[in-house]
């Protein structure tokens, strides 16, 4: 009995001296505690610095933009025009019944450039052959091709992903830090990185895998295997893939839940003067909840939300 007695007592000490703590330190400060080794670890190894105030990461990520859009004709500028057709829907009808059905020989393009048509439907009405190969012209590829969401709702996906805390207090600090032409070089960073924006979506699409439901499936962990595959890297592919999961999950608590959750708890915190030591958590716990609740959802429910919360 007194073996267990003293079991019991090795136990109850710590959580009472936790108890003790949490009346001193609230228990957002102890999970920062917690992760600041963690953190500082990562921290050090991402902003490594080659140079004097010089991290690799901004050398490695600049670099491989400015070599993308070298390499690529500066797509950045050559496709801005056709990247905002794009959105704007006007190359669906070619997506939607095929360049051959448009174009070929009895096509009901009939030899006319459908770019240059505002509506097919009108395009349709001095068009007499309604149907190809015995389909009718509306129904024509709607089964069978790829995508589970429209240009517009794959763009609000997107950048609902790439514009958050950087993007607004990331400027206000670089300004703050670096003066007025920091502006300048984020402008210039950002044309280049949309080089790196244009190759990760071409790679994306391109090595993507289509479920016989029509369901999508892609995205680095399938273009870094299947592409390094190609070349004769295989082994190196199923390294990669699972290397940039891991450290996507990692990402995603780090600079990206857990910025945003802090900075919006912050935000709150000030709006009504709220002092309670679990107001961190709380936030976090309900954004959790309505951010579960769509990706719960897949895709199609993501873009619906983002289709009408980024513009």
């Amino acid at each position: 009995m007194k073996k267990y007695l003293l079991s019991f007592l090795t136990v109850l000490t710590p959580l009472l001296t936790f108890a003790q703590d949490v009346e001193e330190v609230g228990i957002d400060q102890q999970i920062d505690q917690a992760f600041k080794p963690i953190s500082d670890f990562f921290s050090s190894v991402i902003f490594f610095e080659v140079a004097p105030d010089t991290p690799f990461v901004i050398v490695l990520l600049v670099g491989s933009a400015a070599f993308f859009t070298i390499y690529f004709g500066f797509p950045n500028i050559r496709f801005f025009g056709k990247a905002v057709n794009t959105v704007r829907g006007k190359y669906e009808d070619i997506e939607k019944y095929g360049a051959k059905e448009l174009y070929g020989e009895g096509g009901i393009a009939q030899g006319t450039d459908m770019t240059k048509v505002d509506s097919l439907d009108k395009h349709l009405e001095t068009v007499d052959e309604l149907a190809v190969d015995g389909d009718i012209v509306d129904t024509i590829r709607d089964e069978s091709s790829d995508g589970e969401v429209s240009h517009f709702q794959a763009l609000a996906t997107a950048v609902s992903g790439t514009v958050g805390n950087g993007n607004i207090a990331g400027v206000a600090l670089a300004i703050a830090l670096g003066g007025p032409g920091a502006t300048f070089w984020m402008i210039v960073c950002g044309l280049l990185g949309m080089s790196t924006k244009f190759v990760e979506c071409t790679l994306g699409v391109q090595y993507r895998d289509v479920g016989p439901d029509g369901t999508v499936y892609g995205g680095p962990m399938y273009y870094l295997s299947k592409g390094l595959k190609e070349r004769g890297f295989a082994w190196l592919g199923k390294i990669a893939a699972v290397l940039f999961a891991i450290f996507c999950i990692g990402g995603s608590f780090g600079g990206g839940n857990a910025a945003q959750s802090n900075q919006a708890t912050i935000v709150i915190k000030e709006m009504f003067d709220w002092e309670s030591t679990l107001a961190g958590t709380i936030v976090g716990v309900v954004l959790a909840i309505l951010v579960g609740i769509i990706i719960i959802g897949g895709i199609k429910r993501i873009a619906k939300v983002t289709e009408k919360v980024v513009p």
